[in-house]
């Protein structure tokens, strides 16, 4: 497959509904309308950790325009969660973050909604608050599930090879410690939903989730209902990034509404529900202990990860896994240990964020390697090069690395990142800069077990010609349904204007995991080429007996079908199509296919090649420290990443410029703070994040590896341009200044006091 010529797989190609979007035709959650549709609005705790002892919501419903008010007690009693279920719809004797949902109202308008939730009245006892994760594991620490008997909500013991022999062994030994923190997703459309039953008993969701399909089961589960009574209907969706692959408690609190109201009810979350409630980025404590030999040969890694889950735990537990692991499969290690614990405090929840865990970890090892080299004099570049995997290796956790240019986005990203930098210093030594090199590796998908991992497609061809395809995947704006046109284009040789990418509805599309672990292009897309290869063998089939030809002379070409020995044969897409639908041909011009990647999910011990492709990627970065304030300013990034094959083109692009200023925005402004658990900002008020005039040059290198099971050797890229960001800009502050930062963001105030300890 990747030796044949390509037209369509590696162009430039606009996003399908490109002008969608840009007319302002696009119908996204907001925009569509319902009959009768009511606007449900959540009252949510004002305190950390607090006991409900009464709520009053007389006054509420005695308000005109007010068409129900729900509190626990109108509720399902099911609890719901990805891994662990810790959630109630609404809370039933606690709180246990601020914003955590205690009533909900459903009303004519958004203002009487808003007026009605401040006539409930809410009486609180309050309780000590849990805010930091390592007092959390105290023994006499307050507990913020009291059934649980504690507050480690998961934890993970992962060994390879003897560690301790090969600690005894190594010339170095070094040990340090590192945090990250809560960053918002900041999607620009507003997490929301809009809840409908049916005359029939059904429930209708219209949402934009990630995971369509994983969201409806835990709808389902949330109101003790059959997964097959719920529908779930995608509009357009404005970004992601991981906070809405799975349900918040707003949607089976729409449809509880909706039920008592009889009517259709939508819950929109506004800019500071969102920051107030979003699912942020894991915040985890690591320390990291790496043993070295003086030629550089990294030998072992252990880690010891204290992970804050905050109130409840949605996808956590499998964040940590990822933070615990990821990292060992980026170098030849000879051995290595993990211990992670994933905490309940009294904070936001947290979850997956673009990177679901590997982005923390990698910031803390890709840091600790530059700082390990320096220390003993070597080079981090020919370090990481000397050590990184290579394709053909099997791994420590036995990744199977099928294909792999991480050396050559290593050394290409080390190489130009050095071409045309400016002079170290300036303004009389005011002004230094540097350069630093981190690199990274990413999955394409994600088997949980022997979980399904798979992706379904349907495709179906018109007596017109024209090609619709169903998915179960989400585009939430990354260009997913793009690159489904572009694979189909490629192999069925139709124009891309002449194909259709179908709405994702459970009822009618084929099942799909979701859009997380950068696994759509790869899986889904493979899913698609392989409903292709199905349908177009119905098409050359049927046209080699219209024209008595033998059916391996037959193929298509730009919308027409030839015959390889007779250039006098030629047909339509269309006459065919008419042939197999309107005659007695009875060609269905239908394929469904479901694809389960070659993969292997993890065992007890971890072990397992559970994915079908691995992504690698190397960010070299220039900065900018202005040594009086501390303010550092990326300069450049040149962001090199092994992508397997270009689908397209624009798209890379765009997945390597937004994963820089993720990454960026990350490492240097965002940050969710909070005091005695209360948050510190609210909305975006206080949010620091980067603009445009903070957005460095960007360059992307896309190398192709031509992976042997992606769909024309891709795989994912989505993730992986944030991953190594971080680590980078902090090496290269240590080049500019001299000075290691390990505790994100690397603010203005850390570095200018890290410069100046005397003025403390």
């Amino acid at each position: 497959m990747n030796d044949e010529k390509l037209n369509v797989i590696g162009l430039k190609q606009s996003f399908v509904d490109a002008r969608e979007k840009v007319s302002g035709s696009a119908k996204y959650l907001d925009d569509m309308e319902f009959p009768g549709l009511l606007i449900g609005k959540i009252l949510r705790s004002p305190h950390p950790h607090a006991r409900i002892l009464s709520i009053d919501t007389s006054a509420a419903e005695a308000l005109p325009g007010v068409k129900a008010v729900i509190t626990a007690k109108d509720c399902p009693k099911n609890k719901f969660g990805m891994e662990i279920a810790d959630v109630d719809m609404l809370a039933v004797d606690k709180v246990r973050y601020v914003g955590d949902e205690v009533a909900a109202v459903a009303a004519e308008t958004d203002e009487i909604a808003r007026e009605a939730l401040k006539l409930i009245k809410v009486e609180y006892e309050l309780l000590p608050v849990v805010d930091d994760p390592i007092k959390a594991m105290e023994k006499d620490s307050p507990l913020v599930h009291e059934e649980k008997g504690t507050n480690i909500a998961r934890e993970y013991h992962i060994q390879r090879g003897d560690i301790e022999a090969d600690f005894a062994s190594c010339d170095y030994v070094f040990e340090k410690e590192f945090s990250t923190h809560r960053v918002s997703g900041l999607y620009l459309e507003p997490f929301g939903a809009v809840a409908q039953w049916e005359a029939n008993g059904r429930l209708t969701v219209w949402t934009g989730l990630q995971s369509a399909f994983q969201g409806r089961n835990e709808i389902a589960k949330a109101l003790g209902i059959k997964p097959t009574q719920v529908t779930v209907k995608a509009p357009f969706i404005g970004g992601g990034f991981g906070a809405k692959i799975w349900i918040r408690n707003f949607h089976p609190i729409a449809a509880v509404l909706a039920k008592k109201t009889g009517r259709p009810v939508k819950i929109l979350l506004t800019r500071d529900e969102e920051q107030l409630t979003t699912r942020p980025r894991i915040a985890p404590r690591m320390k990291v202990k790496l043993g070295m030999m003086k030629d550089g040969t990294m030998v072992c890694k252990q880690m010891t990860i204290i992970a804050d889950n905050g109130a409840y735990s949605w996808a956590a537990p499998k964040v940590l896994l990822n933070l615990s692991m990821r990292t060992d499969c980026l170098y030849r290690y000879k051995s290595s240990k993990c211990d992670s614990y994933l905490v309940y405090t009294n904070l936001i929840p947290t979850s997956g964020f673009r990177g679901y865990g590997n982005s923390q970890s990698h910031f803390a090892v890709e840091s600790f390697i530059d700082e390990c080299c320096r220390k003993i004099g070597l080079d981090p570049v020919e370090v990481r090069l000397k050590n990184c995997v290579h394709k053909g290796d099997v791994t420590l956790h036995r990744w199977n690395v099928k294909s792999c240019e991480l050396s050559e986005c290593i050394r290409i990203a080390a190489e130009k990142i050095k071409e045309g930098r400016l002079p170290k210093e300036d303004q009389n030594g005011r002004i230094k800069r540097g350069i630093g090199v981190a690199c990274m590796t990413h999955v394409s998908g994600n088997r949980g077990g022997d979980k399904f991992d798979g992706s379904g497609a349907m495709i179906r061809i018109h007596e017109d010609g024209e090609v619709f395809i169903f998915s179960g995947e989400s585009d939430m704006g990354q260009g997913a349904k793009t690159v489904f046109a572009q694979i189909a284009s490629e192999k069925l040789g139709v124009p891309i204007s002449d194909i259709t990418i179908m709405p994702l509805d459970t009822d009618v599309c084929p099942f799909g995991m979701g859009t997380y672990s950068s696994r759509v292009t790869t899986v889904g897309g493979r899913a698609v080429l392989m409903a292709c290869e199905k349908v177009l063998d119905q098409v050359l089939s049927l046209a080699a007996q219209m024209s008595k030809r033998q059916r391996d002379t037959m193929y298509m070409e730009s919308g027409l079908i030839k015959c390889s020995r007779d250039p006098s044969i030629l047909f339509t897409l269309k006459e065919v199509a008419t042939k197999a639908i309107r005659s007695r041909a009875g060609v269905p011009l239908t394929a469904y296919v479901t694809y389960d990647p070659p993969t292997e999910g993890s065992d007890k011990d971890f072990y397992g090649d559970y994915s079908s492709a691995y992504s690698y990627g190397a960010h070299g970065v220039e900065v900018e420290v202005d040594t009086y304030t501390g303010k550092v300013k990326v300069l450049r990034v040149i962001a090199v990443h092994d992508v397997g094959k270009v689908v397209n083109e624009f798209g890379i692009n765009g997945q390597i410029t937004g994963g820089v200023a993720q990454g960026i925005g990350w490492c240097l402004y965002e940050n969710m703070l909070f005091k005695k658990g209360y948050p510190a900002t609210n909305g975006l008020h206080g949010y620091t994040f980067m603009t445009i005039k903070d957005m460095p040059a960007v360059e992307g290198i896309k190398i192709e590896s031509n992976d042997p099971i992606g769909p024309y050797g891709a795989k994912g890229v989505g993730e992986p341009t944030l991953i190594p960001t971080a680590p980078a800009i902090a090496n290269a502050i240590e080049d500019a200044c001299g000075v290691r930062i390990r505790d994100l963001p690397i603010t203005p105030e850390k570095l200018y006091w890290a410069l100046h300890p005397q003025d403390k």
